[in-house]
Order: structure tokens, then C-alpha cells, then sequence
């Protein structure tokens, strides 16, 4: 199917939390032979960041995942940058046994302690981004330490920090920026000891398996904050994955106030194999934004890889 001759339904989305800035998510459904993908590059993608995106878009909208090896993933709850109190609601109210903080920011100590206080039990990831610097990193992680810590996600940015990082706290580290931007998928395990996959960076759920196989470290597959059509794919990858995954970053549903499809939400910390979701009939069409994803879609088409390779 030609690229023109598919149908472009961009949307804007409001979010209930503001999320890494973010209070309204923008995309565009793309049609296909079987059905509907998501193409939602964040406006810092380069085209050719962003042809990947388009690649997972196009792969959901043909129908061409590979068939699931299970059909339900466990979820952790993810907690955006709130104060702590309401991250502590948040904890309660999402009755997962994982919860995922994000931290950075000046009240991170303290989010993560008011989770561990109701959630004496659980296991508790936090969330960087890249933003600390390598001392930061250090003096942050030993003072989080004590509450017991699953593991740091991209704490810092560059490999050499994370190596001497790994060497100056207890505390397991994972990559998710290495991996999702930067493509270091032969050394991450040299320095990380978690894998964060998200599907639509990578360009689909094949690649994702492909490169699952590739870092050759325990995975957590992981939303890129999509909408619940463009969920699914993330959902799918999880329950393609041939070893069970940790807890997957896949119940970030709960975010948006609006959605694309029907919400693909967590019942008992768990999400179901959802098959290929299609557009809500309630969907509230972005027509002023057409010509800029159309746009953005012909850009990134200049930079496919053909399938079965990763770009």
C-alpha cells in the first residue's frame, strides 16, 4: 500500500499529569491494509529518529507482528514528577507491585520516600533521563540506596559516567536513552544491567525483538508515552518476547484524559494482548495539524530501512 494512499488522522490528546512537560500528547493515526498504527515522533526526533517510528506505525497498520508467545504482561505503575503526597496516592490507587518514579528534580528524594512509605513492599524504579551529572548521580543514588532500589534508569548519559557509576553505587542500572537513542545495542551491556526497550524508537515490534536479542540483558519493555492504539504495539512486543519480561513500563493508559482507541488500561497490575486496536469513534480528529504530519510523514519515509533490518 502506497504511502499516499493511506488515511492520516492526527490527534492531540490531553494528558491528566503533565509529563516530562509535556500536557498534551500529539500524534497521527496512519491507515493500512489491516488496520490503524501510531506515528508520534516527539518534536526533538530527527527525520530520520522519526522514520523508525513511522516503521512501528506501518508494521501495526499491515498486521505484521509475529504471533504472541503469551497473553499478558505484568505492568509497573508509573509516578510522573508530582509532590510526594500525591505520588504517594498515586502508589496506593494503582495497586501494582512496581512502581516506577520519575526523579531529577528537586523533590525526587522525597517522592520516592513517600512511595516506599505506603508501599513498604514494592519494587520501586526510578526514572532520570539523563539529567544528573556523574557526582550528582553518585551523592543521589547512595542517599536513595536505603529505600531499596530495583534499579536507576539512565541515571546519567554518556557510557563512561554509567561504567563509573556501576563501579560507585550498589544499585543496578538500566539504559534506556543508550539503547533508544543513542543505538548502543553491542555495548550496553557493558555498562547497564537492565535493557528498557521502547517499541516505536525502535522501529516496530520485530526490531524490538531483534534487538532484545542483540543487548543480551534482562528486558523491560516500555512505553514512549503513546496512545492506547499506539500502546498496543508495545503491548504486543512484550507478549512476543520468547523469556518473560520484568514488569513492563506499559501502563502509562492511565495518563491521558483522551484517547485514540478504547483505553488499553492495567486490571490486577497486568495488561491483556489487546490484537490490533482501531480508532475510537469518539476520537476528536486534529485537522489544523494534517499538513504538518503529513509533512513530517513524507520526511521520514525518506529514511525507511527496509523490514528486517535494524536502521
Amino acid at each position: 500500500m502506497k504511502l499516499r494512499e493511506r488515511q492520516l488522522l492526527p490527534f492531540r490528546l490531553p494528558l491528566r499529569t503533565p509529563f516530562r512537560g509535556l500536557t498534551v500528547r500529539r500524534g497521527c493515526l496512519i491507515s493500512g491494509t489491516h488496520g490503524w498504527g501510531e506515528f508520534a515522533p516527539f518534536d526533538d526526533y530527527s527525520d530520520g529518529q522519526a522514520s523508525r517510528w513511522l516503521a512501528c506505525a506501518l508494521e501495526q497498520a499491515d498486521g505484521l507482528w509475529p504471533q504472541p508467545v503469551r497473553r499478558r504482561v505484568g505492568v509497573n505503575a508509573i509516578i510522573p514528577a508530582v509532590e510526594p503526597d500525591a505520588a504517594a496516592a498515586m502508589a496506593l490507587s494503582s495497586r501494582c507491585s512496581t512502581l516506577k518514579i520519575k526523579v531529577g528534580d528537586a523533590m525526587g528524594y522525597r517522592r520516592v520516600a513517600a512511595v516506599r512509605e505506603v508501599a513498604p513492599t514494592a519494587a520501586l524504579r526510578v526514572d532520570v533521563n539523563g539529567a544528573w551529572d556523574l557526582d550528582t548521580a553518585i551523592t543521589e543514588l547512595r542517599r536513595l540506596a536505603p529505600l531499596v532500589i530495583e534499579y536507576a534508569e539512565q541515571p546519567v548519559r554518556s557510557p563512561a559516567d554509567m561504567r563509573a557509576l556501576r563501579s560507585a553505587v550498589d544499585v543496578p542500572l538500566a539504559a534506556d536513552e543508550s539503547i533508544r537513542i543513542d543505538r548502543l545495542f553491542d555495548e550496553v551491556a557493558g555498562f547497564a544491567d537492565v535493557a528498557v526497550l521502547k517499541v516505536a524508537p525502535l522501529g516496530g515490534v520485530r526490531a524490538t525483538l531483534d534487538v532484545a536479542q542483540r543487548v543480551g540483558l534482562p528486558v523491560v519493555v516500555s512505553s514512549a508515552l503513546d496512545s492506547s492504539l499506539g500502546l498496543a504495539a508495545s503491548v504486543a512486543a512484550a507478549c512476543c518476547l520468547p523469556d518473560t519480561p520484568g514488569d513492563c513500563g506499559l501502563g502509562t493508559g492511565v495518563l491521558f484524559a483522551q484517547d485514540t482507541a478504547v483505553p488499553l488500561l492495567p486490571t490486577d497490575a497486568s495488561v491483556d494482548f489487546p490484537g490490533y486496536p482501531h480508532p475510537a469513534d469518539a476520537l476528536e480528529v486534529a485537522e489544523q495539524d494534517l499538513a504538518e504530519w503529513s509533512g513530517r510523514l513524507e520526511r521520514a519515509a525518506a529514511h525507511l530501512t527496509p523490514p528486517g533490518q535494524i536502521g
